[in-house]
């Protein structure tokens, strides 16, 4: 259950202190989790966070957004953001063919929930928030990978709904429908 406490806050398009911090938070999860440090190469969107709204990836002009969870004395407890695929060409380019739209396809990027408030319900909240701006923005289709080796991370993408799609190099990649689907009883022949 999801502590009650916390605050859900939506970082601006415009860059300052949040911003700054949310990118701190990122990459110490990073670097706790996966054990390796700042490369710019992999972490740009984590970059684009200090930069203007026409350069971040996950800002509102560019069909993104980026959430912080924070705890009531201000310290970040968890993260997650969406984005356009089309940031992405290297997955593009691995998946050729399966999305022959890619501006319908939200990545949802830097889920991370801080190590000690694992397991209470906050990235269950997080990925919802961002599936349901995703269906907001027009997006159809969400993709997200996950290190290949991260056992509970797959097991929870894949009971929030993403089906595997493959791996490739160190990473396992998930896709989801975001087209909401009409309740059966609405589908019964009348």
């Amino acid at each position: 259950v999801v502590n009650k406490d916390y605050k859900l806050e939506r970082l601006g398009d415009e860059p300052g202190a949040r911003h700054t911090a949310a990118r701190t938070f990122c990459l110490g999860v990073i670097k706790e989790f996966y054990g390796f440090d700042y490369r710019p190469d992999w972490h740009g969107d984590l970059d684009s966070l200090e930069k203007p709204a026409a350069q971040c990836h996950f800002s509102t002009v560019n069909r993104g957004a980026f959430w912080m969870a924070t705890e009531p004395n201000g310290s970040i407890a968890a993260s997650a953001g969406i984005k356009r695929l089309s940031w992405h060409p290297n997955v593009l380019e691995s998946l050729p063919g399966r999305y022959p739209r890619p501006e319908v396809v939200a990545t949802l990027m830097r889920a991370y929930v801080r190590k000690d408030l694992r397991g209470g319900g906050i990235g269950r909240m997080l990925s919802n928030v961002c599936e349901r701006e995703a269906r907001r923005l027009g997006y159809e289709t969400m993709y997200l990978h996950a290190s290949a080796d991260a056992v509970a991370t797959i097991a929870f993408w894949t009971a929030r709904g993403y089906t595997p799609i493959g791996a490739f190099g160190f990473s396992m990649h998930f896709d989801k429908s975001l087209r909401q689907e009409r309740p059966s009883s609405l589908l019964a022949p009348i």
